[in-house]
């Protein structure tokens, strides 16, 4: 049981990784703060992608990122004692 449980932890954690890097480099990129395209210094009025716009992908970024540190959090509980017993096994020369 402990195996499926982190198993789901490790997916739904790269899922959520993946998901708060790409709507930060949306964010960072693509729509940053400021007037119009890459804030007000291009050609273009662009305040959407993919059909969201900014405020919309920072949520996205902001509950993603959220979730990826509780489920790092989860992941830290489930091998606490791995980490508890690492030095251990750094002593034994493993």
């Amino acid at each position: 049981m402990k195996k499926k449980i982190n198993t789901f932890v490790n997916i739904a954690n790269l899922f959520a990784g993946a998901v708060s890097l790409f709507s930060g480099i949306i964010v960072w990129l693509i729509l940053p703060s400021g007037q119009g395209f890459r804030g007000g210094r291009g050609d273009s009025d662009i305040n959407l992608f993919l059909g969201l716009e900014r405020y919309n992908w920072l949520d996205i970024h902001t509950i993603s990122s959220l979730i990826f540190v509780g489920l790092i959090i989860v992941h830290l509980i489930l091998h606490w004692y791995w980490i508890k017993n690492l030095p251990k096994i750094v002593k034994a020369g493993y």
